[in-house]
């Protein structure tokens, strides 16, 4: 199997190479615009198997050039290029995955479906963490329900010991920034809206350490596809955020500090955008960090609750995805969002995803198969049951 990964420096990418080459001896091709960041990843990983690859991915000649060739393409940079990506990647007949279009390139994205069908290749849109395996558990829950009302969706993170520290959010800094400064998408009675930022403030039980967390609506892939693609009358579909306190306040000022703001700026004779600076910054973090012996316990918690229907009566079935840092392998929390390109990447390869087109995780991935696989990798997912019969 040879995989092209795109971002391959990055937080996820780095780890996404790291399972290609573990669990399925793939043959990576390990993609950048910094070589020196991923000829360090192709180190750690085994530079037998890992090709450095420098590349500009918004470079469609330079692009095709590198997909043509591979069995799959991820797309583990920003959401931004996946739309880039994508139709280079169908173009030369290869597989695809991401993790995710935030919300509005999801949409770009699905109208590509008639194009990768006749093309006999299956884009699989946002299937990391979440969105990814937060649809999956969307869909495993209806399949054990009659019918469903609502899907709703919470995660959060931090550390085991409280620390007045902000930590690395485990994804993309520019996202966390999006997030905090565009409005949030829910589907409510059927009906796509959208909500003012940070709105839709609820308690929420999370696993312990995490407890009783505060979580907010935020700008998600999942309310994008859920509703229409799982079905069985799905009316509402609302993903929130509980932030830990300290990362909270520290992504909330640089957003109010405009961060987020692709409007370049003149410094010392130089021009850049707020957003492009801080990615560098901690693109560099990122980078410095691989070389810290520095072992904190940090973990990462999603709950999925799928409220429907079963022989008449109301039924919930709630999923929890836990996952800590591994200590012996060194491998952060954030696998959860590395982990699952990988694996479809594998399933796509050896056909276990059958359907062609552009789709999303709950359309084209067996839950229990994909939750069995997660849990070798020490990403746990629990399901819970809870149903009520009546006499009358």
């Amino acid at each position: 199997m040879k995989v092209l990964v795109i971002g391959a420096s990055g937080q996820m990418g780095a780890l996404t190479v790291r399972d290609l080459v573990d669990h399925y001896k793939a043959d990576v091709v390990a993609a950048d615009l910094k070589l020196d960041r991923v000829k360090k990843v192709a180190e750690l990983v085994g530079i037998n198997k890992v090709t450095p690859l420098q590349l500009d991915a918004t470079d469609p000649h330079a692009l095709k050039q590198a997909a043509t060739g591979a069995d799959v393409v991820l797309c583990n940079a920003w959401y931004e290029l996946n739309i880039k990506v994508m139709p280079v990647a169908i173009e030369v007949g290869a597989h695809y995955g991401d993790l995710g279009g935030f919300y509005d390139y999801t949409f770009q994205q699905l109208k590509y479906h008639e194009k990768a069908k006749d093309a006999g290749v299956t884009c699989v849109l946002g299937i990391g963490s979440s969105p990814g395996i937060t649809n999956v558990c969307g869909a495993a829950g209806a399949m054990r329900l009659d019918s469903v009302d609502t899907i709703s969706i919470y995660c959060t993170w931090g550390t085991k010991v409280k620390t007045a520290d902000a930590s690395f959010p485990a994804y993309s800094v520019r996202t966390v920034l999006d997030e905090l400064t565009q409005n949030p998408p829910i589907v409510e009675n059927g009906k796509h809206k959208r909500m003012p930022v940070l709105s839709g403030e609820t308690e929420v039980l999370m696993p312990e350490p995490a407890g009783k967390v505060v979580a907010y609506y935020i700008k998600h892939s999942e309310a994008a596809t859920m509703a229409e693609y799982i079905g069985k009358g799905t009316k509402n579909v609302s993903f929130r955020i509980g932030f830990p306190a300290n990362d909270f306040a520290t992504f909330k000022t640089l957003a109010q500090l405009g961060f987020s703001s692709d409007e370049k700026v003149e410094v010392g004779g130089c021009r850049a955008s707020p957003k492009d600076f801080i990615t560098a910054m901690y693109l560099r973090a990122v980078a410095s960090s691989r070389d810290s012996s520095d072992i904190v316990d940090e973990y990462d918690y999603f709950r999925v609750d799928v409220n429907g229907e079963k022989s008449g009566a109301p039924a919930t079935a709630t999923y929890f995805v836990t996952t800590w840092n591994d200590r012996d392998s060194g491998i952060p929390s954030g696998r959860d969002t590395a982990v699952p390109p990988s694996i479809t990447a594998d399933w796509l390869v050896r056909g276990k995803i059958k359907e062609r087109g552009t789709l999303p995780p709950e359309a084209c991935i067996d839950p229990e198969p994909f939750f069995k696989e997660l849990g070798k990798r020490k990403i746990l997912v629990e399901e819970q049951l809870q149903d009520s019969r009546r006499y009358y």
